[in-house]
């Protein structure tokens, strides 16, 4: 729709596309680096804070951790009764207003009636302190994580957090300390002091978090369960684990690793509680294994860079709509002389070569076309003529060219059988040129009533040239078999005659063979041709002998090795040009003498000679499959049937 356009309304459009995608691209580059900005810094804001809430919730604990062990220092030191002890805890949990309760629970003491517990202990009770011994009921504090973990670890503890039903549900957090007595190999823990510290504190803190208005924080135990956490139900109850399991959040569990592993980090991540797309920063609480973390949602975080892009985009559309009305004013008067050119070229077109063209002045592009156009014309006067007369040649040469294949195609024989009286052979051949006029060639005759002469050859160029060398090879060969009885003379007569004033350094490679029928015996020599076939009634396949021999017509006074062999009844003589072996598929890939044997295996318990030729040919087109080939096919099959009988 939009090429149908005239070039006045198309000019105006492509000009408001043009400055569309300008005005994107620059409004698409402020929105990606205010963004990317915006989100720098506020990474940077987030993990600081992150670290310096870490850092206060950090400093609150090391005041409580060295209170304790001040107080299990100085049991250990020797204060060990309870009235002693009583006065140490009490004062640790007078002058430290974030610790509500401390005991010290006294590793139980066998007697005959069982173990014996005692566990003092000092708690808030509104504005005073109370008194408690843990040991005297029923309460087995020697079962509880808080006693045992730091007596078998032996070392400090903060205890997961917890909800004191006692306290209204105040949720707490413990942190114990053991103590030893005794030296030496005689070292052993002989109690446990222990301190409450309720995370009111620790709520109020993070609750007074405020990074933007959707931004909120949350606390993690070093196991991942929220201590602190905007919805309540999630504090105590859930995991980030658990969270990501029922969310379906597999990043969510990744980051709970990470976060309970001692991490610090600022990744992308959907919150649960708004649902939206948001950034977390998160950093670790070093002394208990806690980690802080804060959200913020990404909308708000790129609002403004919203809401710049956006009036950006209302500026550039009131623009584009000035933009568009000027444009289309100054593209109608420039495409005025455009449109009287086309009305002359569509006269042009429909043949009138004499229409007149408008006369444009001036010296600018539209000038220069109407001129080019003029020229076109007459350069197109004269092209057509030329082109009558180059039209007439071409079909003269295809017509000569197509005279010239039938003339070749007539020089090589293509009766089959062709010796029809003759049961002591049977011999079949193709010839197929890679292009409309090739140089391979073969031949057969009879020399006398029990020789028949076989040859094939592949003259070294193509086309025409190749044609008439072939022509002459064929008449030299048949007329000095008049004279010589051999083919290694045959062939050393036939190359001097061809070397003879050989200007266009042309050669053949040459085969010939002669077999008498009488009793199979064979003579052949070879030319720098592919070495031919035997293959045995059995099926098995064997090269000829190599001869020594150069390609024919080469250079003069040259010699030619001769060979003998003996065909016994069904045995096949296969020759063929390198058109085979080389020919070549899509791939660069050769057919090869190794196919060439394969498919001679495989073709070898074919009824006559014409089936196997054909096989052979339709394997080699099969393997070129479609591929253009370079170079002739030609293909000879001769098998003796045995002596004749008279």
């Amino acid at each position: 729709m939009f090429s149908r356009l005239r070039i006045a309304p198309r000019l105006a459009l492509l000009t408001i596309l043009g400055s569309t995608l300008v005005l994107g691209a620059i409004t698409a580059s402020c929105y990606l680096f205010g963004s990317r900005r915006i989100q720098k810094e506020t990474e940077e804001k987030a993990i600081s804070l992150a670290v310096g809430t870490a850092n206060r919730i950090e400093t609150v604990q090391r005041g409580v951790e060295k209170v304790v062990r001040a107080s299990a220092s100085r049991i250990e030191d020797g204060e060990r009764s309870p009235e002693r002890v009583r006065l140490i805890l009490a004062r640790a949990v007078r002058e430290n207003p974030e610790i509500f309760g401390a005991a010290f629970a006294y590793a139980p003491e066998s007697t005959s009636g069982g173990a014996r517990r005692a566990a003092p202990s000092v708690y808030r009770s509104g504005e005073r302190l109370a008194f408690k011994d843990l040991g005297a009921g029923r309460y087995r504090y020697d079962v509880w994580d808080w006693y045992t973990l730091p007596r078998d670890l032996e070392r400090p503890v903060w205890s997961e957090p917890y909800f004191d039903e006692g306290l209204g549900g105040a949720l707490m957090v413990a942190y114990s300390v053991p103590v030893f007595g005794g030296s030496g190999g005689g070292r052993k823990c002989i109690g446990v002091v222990t301190c409450e510290v309720t995370l009111d504190w620790l709520t109020e803190l993070l609750h007074s978090i405020r990074f933007a208005d959707t931004g909120y924080a949350f606390l993690v135990s070093r196991t991942g369960t929220y201590i602190c956490h905007p919805r309540k139900d999630f504090v105590v109850r859930e995991t980030l684990f658990s969270a990501a399991e029922a969310n379906h959040r597999p990043e969510l569990r990744a980051v709970a690793r990470r976060m309970i592993s001692g991490e610090s980090g600022y990744i992308p991540l959907r919150n649960l509680v708004s649902r939206e797309p948001s950034r977390m920063a998160f950093a670790p609480v070093p002394s208990t294994g806690w980690s802080v973390s804060i959200i913020v949602t990404d909308a708000e975080l790129l609002a403004p860079v919203v809401s710049l892009s956006r009036s950006v985009a209302l500026v550039g559309i009131a623009g584009f709509a000035l933009l568009l009305l000027v444009t289309l004013l100054i593209s109608r008067s420039i495409t005025r002389p455009l449109r009287e050119l086309d009305a002359a070229t569509g006269i042009l077109a429909k043949g009138d070569l004499d229409a007149p063209l408008p006369a444009i002045r001036g010296n600018d592009e539209v000038a220069h076309l109407s001129r080019s156009f003029s020229h076109m014309r007459t350069e197109l006067k004269r092209s057509m003529e030329e082109l009558r007369a180059t039209t007439a040649a071409k079909q003269k040469i295809e017509s000569e060219l197509e005279i010239a294949r039938s003339i070749q195609m007539s020089l090589v024989p293509r009766t089959f059988p062709a010796f029809p009286d003759r049961p002591e052979f049977d011999l079949y051949a193709e010839l197929h040129p890679a292009r409309a006029i090739g140089g391979d060639f073969y031949d057969f005759f009879m020399l006398d009533r029990h020789r028949i002469c076989l040859a094939i050859g592949d003259v070294s160029d193509k086309g025409i040239p190749a044609a008439l060398f072939m022509a002459v090879v064929r008449t030299f060969l048949k007329a000095i078999w008049r004279d010589e009885e051999s083919p290694a003379a045959t062939l050393r007569r036939l190359n001097d005659e061809l070397a003879l004033d050989n200007d266009s350094t042309m050669f053949v490679t040459l085969l010939c063979a002669v077999v008498d029928l009488r009793d199979g015996s064979m003579q052949y020599a070879c030319g720098g041709h592919n070495l031919p076939f035997l293959i045995s009634p059995d099926g098995r396949v064997q090269r000829m002998k190599r001869l020594k021999g150069v390609p024919v017509g080469a250079m003069e006074e040259m010699l030619f090795e001769e060979g003998a062999e003996r065909l016994r009844p069904g045995d096949v003589f296969f020759l063929y040009t390198d058109g085979a072996t080389e020919a070549m598929n899509a791939k660069g890939e050769l057919f090869g003498d190794g196919r060439l044997e394969t498919e001679l295996r495989r073709c070898a318990g074919t009824s006559g000679m014409k089936e196997l030729a054909r096989g052979i040919r339709e394997a080699v087109e099969s393997f070129a499959d479609g591929a253009e080939q370079s170079d002739d096919l030609t293909l000879v099959a001769f098998r003796y049937m045995g002596p004749p009988r008279f």
